[in-house]
């Protein structure tokens, strides 16, 4: 099971040899369809403008026409390459969109145009139209999109939050939408679940929240039983585990 802050605090009271002797594994990678379509809605969501389009329907209030946005013109960054980026970089990719994505190893990521590294992410988001944000939560990623981030990006960029909350810098975020200079954002993480009831994330017209739901799924169970029951053979049978935890960052 994917380990908590709490086996963060355990794990850090044992030693290197001991912590060679455990071996933990987490379901990485059931979750990445799920999650990658998540991403894509959040942003077609943003580009057709739905904040616009649900008020006005309604206020029954029939307008003039306006101009759109596209993917296919788009660029966008994924802050995270692991198995969820990447499944969102091919969904990207096939709808024509530039795709910039952030690696430590640095190593080519099908679909994906460009990598930078975590380091110069205020530079890899300046003037994208969109950030998609899939990393886990630890101590090195813990408030990494902050508002130099933010205010890199396109006035009116779309942001969608799908690994953990804690990674935004949420006090930051809610600035930046407070002035416009993020235009949507579909948020499935937060800082601290579930968001507690004065956020004024929930009353934000230009917000999309749904609560840590957005991975969960009719094949979820049977993905996972067969996730373990294969790690389980290739414990018995000596061979390296899919998934194993780092327990230096412990993900």
């Amino acid at each position: 099971m994917p380990a908590g802050g709490g086996s963060q605090v355990k794990a850090a009271q044992l030693t290197d040899d001991e912590l060679n002797r455990i071996s933990f594994t987490t379901s990485a990678g059931v979750h990445a369809e799920p999650l990658a379509e998540y991403a894509v809605f959040g942003l077609l969501a943003g580009a057709k403008t739905l904040p616009r389009l649900l008020k006005q329907q309604r206020d029954i209030h029939w307008t003039d026409r306006w101009e759109m946005g596209l993917l296919s013109q788009q660029r966008i960054l994924l802050v995270g390459l692991g198995g969820i980026g990447r499944v969102v970089a091919a969904k990207l990719a096939a709808l024509g969109v530039t795709v910039v994505g952030t690696s430590r190893s640095g190593t080519p990521v099908p679909g994906v145009h460009e990598i930078v590294h975590p380091d110069d992410l205020a530079d890899a988001a300046r003037d994208v139209d969109g950030i998609v944000v899939s990393l886990p939560g630890t101590a090195t990623t813990e408030g990494l999109v902050d508002a130099k981030v933010l205010r890199a990006a396109k006035p009116g960029f779309t942001f969608v939050s799908i690994g953990r909350g804690t990674v935004i810098d949420e006090p930051a975020l809610i600035d930046a939408l407070r002035d416009g200079h993020v235009g949507f954002a579909a948020l499935d993480v937060f800082a601290s679940e579930p968001l507690a009831a004065d956020s004024p994330l929930w009353t934000d017209p230009k917000v999309l929240i749904s609560p840590h739901t957005a991975a969960l799924n009719s094949a979820e169970d049977r993905l996972i039983a067969g996730l373990f029951a294969e790690n389980a053979t290739r414990y018995l049978d000596g061979r390296p585990l899919r998934n194993r935890v780092d327990t230096v960052e412990f993900y």
